[in-house]
């Protein structure tokens, strides 16, 4: 019996136990901006959308998540109001972790609780990547930088600096 596969496995069915169902009908809310959020959410099937009030009062679309995507982990990681709110555009079936279950899992698996933290500071990082990259397009879009005032590159991407053979 291989140890490492028997702790994963332990380790995942650990982790499943921890996980609670709901089901979510279209147009209802799973969290609202602006509360007091303890659970991050794992999306099974169906779809949500996350939207975000601007400062004029619109419900601003922000991204529609599917199956096997989650929403709702930063809370987990600071304690602030919820940022947006999510809704669900089909019928969504979810799978909830709240903090007390990370804080139950850190007291009781380290090694579990180090993996959930690991995949949450991916996800977020991977997400802020993405809306960096969404915020330099719509600057470009605003105030384009003229060709000849952008930075000249020493070796363009894709191309290897060429060696000189005698």
């Amino acid at each position: 019996m291989n140890l490492n596969r028997s702790t994963s496995l332990v380790t995942f069915l650990r982790l499943i136990d921890l996980l609670e169902e709901r089901v979510f009908e279209p147009g209802e809310a799973i969290f609202n901006e602006g509360e007091l959020g303890r659970t991050m959410y794992v999306l099974r099937e169906g779809e949500v959308e996350v939207t975000r009030q601007a400062t004029s009062g619109h419900k601003v679309p922000i991204v529609r998540l599917g199956p096997g995507e989650t929403f709702g982990e930063m809370t987990l990681v600071e304690l602030q109001p919820r940022s947006a709110t999510v809704s669900a555009k089909k019928r969504a079936r979810t799978y909830s972790l709240t903090n007390m279950d990370l804080y139950n899992l850190y007291r009781e698996d380290n090694y579990a609780y180090v993996i959930i933290l690991q995949n949450i500071c991916r996800m977020l990082s991977r997400r802020l990547r993405k809306a960096d990259s969404r915020i330099v397009e719509f600057l470009d879009v605003l105030a384009p930088v003229p060709r000849s005032a952008r930075p000249k590159r020493l070796n363009p991407p894709g191309k290897a600096k060429a060696s000189k053979k005698r």
